[in-house]
């Protein structure tokens, strides 16, 4: 039940109209839901706790009679109806295993499924990140372009030698292609950002993750439950199996019977009407009977090299599994641990980068106040401009850092942002 509700939730349209709202028509979201579905349906299948089957024969009869006369009195062809309930009380044996391979297919869904969002959501916050950055470029390479302007005019007026002159109008020339560039890379983040995110609506909050199991690890340990079924399977197989029926006949037309095999012990009803009628086994001189009902017993064995090889690969399969969740018990606490890391590098790159910010700030009042008292000029307000451009510009992309830094963190234990999974 608990499984069912978790896919409910992953299934349920998004309704914010956030900056990741996009995310819930994207193709690969929806290719995973529709794998997500196919999963849950296959373990309801399996699951089921009834089988109904219907079977229909048929067959045309041809006699060599002696004498000849007798093959008029015989039937042309006989027909058989098989109606047949299976019935599962509980699972054993191989519906076991028939369910817990399901189980283990939908578990699988669910982490492809959480792995598909995670790195669509990391695709989209980054790429937000980078029109931001693309818009703050271009806002700087304009400023760039006005001081280049303002320091080629200033060159002029004061009659600079000719090699000033260049030197300002390449220095022009460079800051427009500054800016051509610049431009260019907003375009190219606006398209990369298509069908991701919504570039004008705020991104949401991005918290640090809760943190649970890894995804990589619980791949690992879904490999080794499945070893393990296949490790159970091999050993049934080496084992005796039981299968016993009991069949009653109404009447020469009608059949009903039970089975029951150790494999599975589940029950099978089957009723069985046929044409032509079972005619009564006749005694010479003695009469003729006819069966009412049979009880059968069954006991059969395998013995096979083939049979104890496959149980000693699949052993070797699960010591295979084993091993490879304690290495991947190791890689995600070294994942985790670089990851951290880089988280904790992130902020202090931040906090430094807001520290800068505030200099230059405090850089550009600085150089406000002298002009006001004729001590600057407006060329250097212009670069002090720049200078706090410059610095905003850091400071942002240090923000993005940081955020994709916790996006990478989402994606190693794959966790989905609410804006995401609702």
């Amino acid at each position: 039940m608990a499984r069912l509700w978790a896919l409910a939730l992953f299934l349920v349209p998004t309704l914010a109209q956030g900056a990741l709202s996009p995310l819930k028509d994207h193709p690969l979201k929806r290719q995973a839901e529709a794998y997500l579905l196919a999963a849950a349906k296959a373990l309801e299948a399996q699951s089921a706790p009834v089988a109904l089957s219907l079977q229909g024969n048929y067959a045309r009869l041809g006699y060599e009679c002696t004498p000849q006369a007798l093959c008029a009195s015989l039937p042309e062809d006989a027909k058989a109806l098989t109606l047949a309930l299976v019935l599962t009380p509980f699972p054993f044996g191989e519906a076991a295993d028939g369910l817990a391979r399901a189980e283990i297919g939908l578990r699988r869904a669910e982490l492809a499924y959480r792995k598909t969002l995670t790195a669509l959501q990391a695709q989209a916050v980054a790429a937000y990140g980078r029109y931001q950055e693309a818009l703050l470029g271009v806002r700087l390479a304009e400023k760039g372009v006005a001081l280049a302007q303002l320091a080629l005019e200033a060159t002029r007026k004061r009659q600079g030698s000719p090699k000033d002159l260049r030197e300002a109008e390449l220095a022009l020339k460079e800051a427009q292609n500054r800016l051509a560039e610049a431009e260019l890379g907003l375009k190219l983040a606006e398209e990369a950002a298509a069908g991701l995110v919504d570039l004008k609506a705020p991104l949401p909050e991005i918290p640090l993750p809760q943190g649970t199991t890894p995804l990589g690890l619980e791949e690992a340990r879904l490999a080794l439950a499945e070893a393990q079924i296949g490790e159970r399977a091999a050993w049934r197989n080496l084992l005796p199996t039981l299968q016993g029926s009991l069949s009653l006949y109404p009447s020469g037309n009608d059949t009903l019977s039970l089975s029951l095999s150790s494999k599975d012990l589940r029950p099978t009803l089957a009723y069985t009407r046929q044409d032509p009628a079972r005619p009564p086994t006749t005694l010479p001189g003695a009469g003729q009977y006819r069966t009412t009902e049979e009880l059968r017993l069954s006991l059969s064995l395998t013995l096979s090299p083939g049979l104890l090889a496959g149980y000693e690969a699949a052993k070797a399969q699960v010591r295979g599994a084993e091993e490879a969740l304690r290495a991947a018990e190791i890689q995600t606490h070294l994942e985790k641990a670089r990851l951290e890391n880089a988280l904790k590098s992130a902020e202090a790159s931040l906090a430094l980068a807001r520290l800068r910010r505030e200099a230059a700030q405090k850089a550009l009042e600085e150089v406000q106040a002298r002009l006001a008292l004729g001590l600057e000029s407006p060329l250097g307000v212009l670069q002090a401009e720049l200078n706090l451009l410059q610095a905003e510009l850091n400071l942002l992309q240090a923000e993005n850092n940081l955020r994709n830094r916790r996006m990478e963190l989402y994606q190693f234990y794959g966790e989905i942002l609410p804006e995401v999974a609702r």
